[in-house]
């Protein structure tokens, strides 16, 4: 008799690897994803810092209702002609920043910035990621509320 391996052994191996991977890609996914919020919330909680070491320096948060978020990464990463600014307060990489200088959640997609705003008691300003669906307005956004 030779020694080897029978076609049913090799099947029966793929199938154990078949059914480690189906279970095993959800976990990852999700992993995943938890990862990427928690990258984005990371984000944020810089943004945050920054603002508030601006907000000593100037007395006020930068004003701004518009869409994009350009011009705080200039507040903010300077230089800025004022002899108040005594930043930089953060630095950005070029790839946390899009072509136009906004700034990028984990998803690569623009975070919003208001201030001021009415909708939340609890924060002066508002920085918000659209989220894991990249659309604002759903309850899977991520922000400093």
């Amino acid at each position: 008799m030779k020694k080897g391996i029978t076609l049913i052994e090799i099947l029966v191996v793929i199938a154990i690897i078949s059914v480690i991977a189906a279970l095993s890609l959800p976990v990852y996914r999700k992993a995943k994803q938890r990862a990427l919020i928690v990258k984005t919330l990371s984000i944020i909680n810089s943004i945050e810092a920054a603002l508030s070491m601006y907000s000593t320096d100037f007395g006020d948060y930068p004003h701004y209702e518009g869409e994009g978020t350009d011009f705080l990464v200039l507040l903010l990463q300077g230089p800025v002609d004022s002899h108040l600014w005594k930043g930089p307060y953060i630095r950005f990489k070029k790839e946390d920043l899009d072509n136009e200088g906004n700034i990028l959640d984990a998803w690569k997609m623009q975070i919003s910035y208001r201030y001021p705003q009415d909708k939340y008691s609890n924060v002066p300003y508002i920085i918000v990621s659209a989220g894991p669906d990249r659309k604002f307005d759903t309850t899977d956004d991520i922000g400093n509320w």
